[in-house]
């Protein structure tokens, strides 16, 4: 599995990375701006990212914009839904607008809130059908 993390905090980052290191090839950006620089670059690779790890709450462009631009890219590719990247989102917060926003407007399939348990993490990636 190949996984991008898109997260503002450096030590979230590096604390996913490490709980995904035994089961993915992870890349990371700091940035929604530069997640998206990342996932345009993988679309054009046979490297393209199976998963997406996405913070909500990040300054300048937010988790939930950051989707919806992911999931605009993956259209004009001509990908189907079931050829999309499996986006979860995390927060430190769950409020309901968030999460419902997540869903049904950008289609992400986890809302996990922080600190993430790393068990409750692999176990979706698990449900999800990503990792065995």
């Amino acid at each position: 599995m190949r996984a991008l993390i898109i997260d503002d905090d450096p030590v979230n980052r590096l604390y996913l990375q490490e709980v995904l290191s035994s089961y993915a090839d992870t890349a990371s950006a700091e940035s929604g701006e530069l997640g998206l620089e990342l996932f345009r670059k993988s679309m054009h690779t046979s490297r393209a990212f199976d998963a997406v790890l996405l913070d909500v709450q990040m300054p300048g462009m937010d988790g939930h914009q950051t989707l919806r631009k992911i999931r605009g890219m993956e259209r004009d590719a001509g990908l189907t839904p079931a050829e999309e990247s499996t986006v979860l989102m995390i927060s430190g917060s769950g409020g309901s607008q968030d999460i419902k926003r997540a869903f049904f407007q950008g289609g992400a399939l986890s809302y996990l809130t922080k600190p993430v348990d790393p068990d409750q993490l692999i176990d979706e990636l698990r449900k999800l059908g990503l990792i065995v």
